[in-house]
């Protein structure tokens, strides 16, 4: 009987520990984070790169890791250290000797040899070995590599980042450097002497090409987006508040197991579209609006862009069908000439050109979308020609001030080897096909 006992504690530790590595490794395993950090130390020759986790958050919330961070790891615990010494192919990561028993389980890493067995890495440390490390390597005269730009943890994209704190150091009455300025100065400070370069143009590089696992997780991420967008299209009509088709989305987001939002909602009906980021969602919808949703999820790190313009009546008006069609044309256009080559700047041409045969020239606002991955608005050069693997956000707008209208179509497109795939496809843009989606019963409706 013992022994039966024993078996079956045996055979439920091996199902759990399964369990979590199945949960642990879904979409990337310890190998292709290491393939990764192998590539950077390629990159940076003799050179030794040194990578700060993100913090503990100073609030109850969930910890998530900075984005470059766990772009070349996969850890997810705060207040670690990466150091990649390029001239010996050595990879060291530094661990906190303490975490708080809220980070998930999954993540606590104890410095020693099985750890680092199990992430891939030469050797797993305390942490309280840093400053020994950083002596070292700065006598041996190796050139080090820090990260210039904001860390990007959760729902933050570098532009937002970098404008927020640019107007915090240049505020006289505050003046707060960023963490990465800090941790440059005090460098800087120790070792007057070491060469410090920017390690930022080369993950960016990595980043804005996505490989295959990168790109099943987007694809994954955008259509769980496009569900909870239909949702919300389910559920409206005139009397209900914008926050309760947000929570339409959110109950598909949740439910189908990702992290929550990428970033935060816009709900905006009515004249509210005007404001690009609204993010009040909080005014009835009316008769005669259009609604507006631009809102997505984050599944493990990643996460995809999606906006849907409908009537909150169930009909668009004469004038709200004209606009809508244009960006509607724009908008299949310009995918359909996404491909390899193809420059930004073509397609904003093919935009503008739709926009002026429709009428619509005065309006034009020469934008056409940016770069997704890790963040919303992800890392990627504006100037260069698309790539296989790059993946961009198409997003024709068109707004009328004085009749406040705004109409906004939004896909998340991967280029491929000899085109492009729409990775948000399964949320209509056919008025037919919202019209019908319309009639269906939302979550909660009986």
């Amino acid at each position: 009987m013992r022994i039966i006992k024993l078996l079956c504690c045996v055979v439920c530790l091996l199902v759990a520990e399964m369990a979590f590595s199945q949960t642990m490794w879904k979409y990337f395993t310890p190998d292709d984070f290491a393939a990764r950090r192998n590539k950077v130390m390629e990159k940076i020759g003799d050179g030794i790169l040194i990578l700060q986790a993100a913090e503990l958050p100073e609030a109850y919330m969930p910890f998530r890791q900075d984005n470059n961070f766990y772009y070349l790891t996969g850890v997810e615990i705060p207040d670690a250290v990466l150091i990649l010494n390029g001239k010996n192919k050595e990879t060291t990561l530094l661990v906190p000797d303490y975490i708080p028993n809220d980070i998930k389980t999954e993540a606590m890493i104890k410095a020693g040899d099985e750890a680092a067995a199990e992430y891939k890495f030469s050797r797993v440390i305390s942490k309280s070995g840093l400053t020994f490390l950083l002596n070292r390597y700065a006598f041996a005269g190796n050139t080090f590599y820090l990260q210039s730009s904001p860390q990007e943890t959760a729902e933050m994209s570098r532009d937002r980042c970098g404008l927020t704190r640019s107007n915090r150091m240049n505020d006289p009455w505050d003046g707060r450097l960023s963490k990465e300025v800090t941790f440059y100065n005090k460098m800087k400070e120790r070792f007057p002497a070491t060469v410090i370069k920017d390690i930022t143009p080369i993950i960016d590089e990595m980043r804005w090409v996505k490989d295959k696992k990168e790109i099943a997780v987007i694809r994954e991420c955008g259509r769980i987006g496009s569900l909870g967008i239909n949702e919300a299209i389910k559920v409206t009509r005139p009397g209900i508040y914008e926050y309760q088709t947000v929570a339409a989305c959110d109950f598909i987001y949740q439910d189908m197991g990702t992290a929550g939002p990428a970033y935060y909602a816009i709900a905006a009906s009515g004249e509210r579209g005007l404001i690009w980021h609204y993010n009040a969602n909080n005014h009835l919808l009316e008769t005669g609006h259009v609604l507006l949703i631009d809102y997505a999820p984050e599944l493990n790190y990643y996460t995809t862009d999606i906006t849907r313009t409908w009537p909150v009546q169930g009909e668009f008006t004469t004038d709200q069908l004209k606009m809508y069609n244009c960006v509607k044309e724009a908008r299949a256009e310009i995918i359909k000439a996404m491909k390899p080559g193809v420059t930004v700047n073509d397609l904003k041409k093919i935009g503008k050109d739709i926009y002026i045969k429709h009428g619509y020239e005065k309006n034009w606002i020469n934008g056409i979308g940016h770069f997704v991955g890790m963040a919303v608005h992800d890392v990627g050069s504006y100037d260069k020609p698309f790539v296989e693997g790059v993946v961009f956000n198409v997003e024709p707008i068109l707004e009328d001030k004085e009749k406040k209208i705004h109409i906004r179509l939004e896909d998340t497109i991967v280029i491929t080897a000899t085109g492009a795939e729409n990775l948000t496809p399964q949320s209509p843009v056919e008025p037919a096909e919202i019209y019908k989606l319309m009639k269906e019963k939302g979550v909660g409706e009986k």
